[in-house]
């Protein structure tokens, strides 16, 4: 009868901390989306590109690559 009750406990504690889990993700989403503004830029906008995250050619060193790439024209 205690592990039965001990099991139960444990169940609703971990129950509880997923709810908790979920009203955070979505208060997290709602006030992110709070700050959020529209983008700035319309489609056959010119813009440059970061390289930050984009691989680049093997043999390139990252230090002395452009910041930026481009321009490039919004197509969709």
């Amino acid at each position: 009868p205690g592990v039965r009750i001990y099991a139960q406990k444990v169940k609703a504690a971990v129950m509880a901390a997923h709810d908790s889990i979920i009203a955070a993700r979505v208060k997290q989403t709602r006030d992110a989306n709070r700050r959020r503004r529209p983008a700035p830029f319309v489609e056959g906008d010119l813009v440059y590109i970061s390289t930050k995250n984009i691989s680049l050619p093997k043999g390139l060193a990252r230090k002395l690559a452009p910041k930026y790439i481009g321009p490039y024209r919004i197509v969709r």
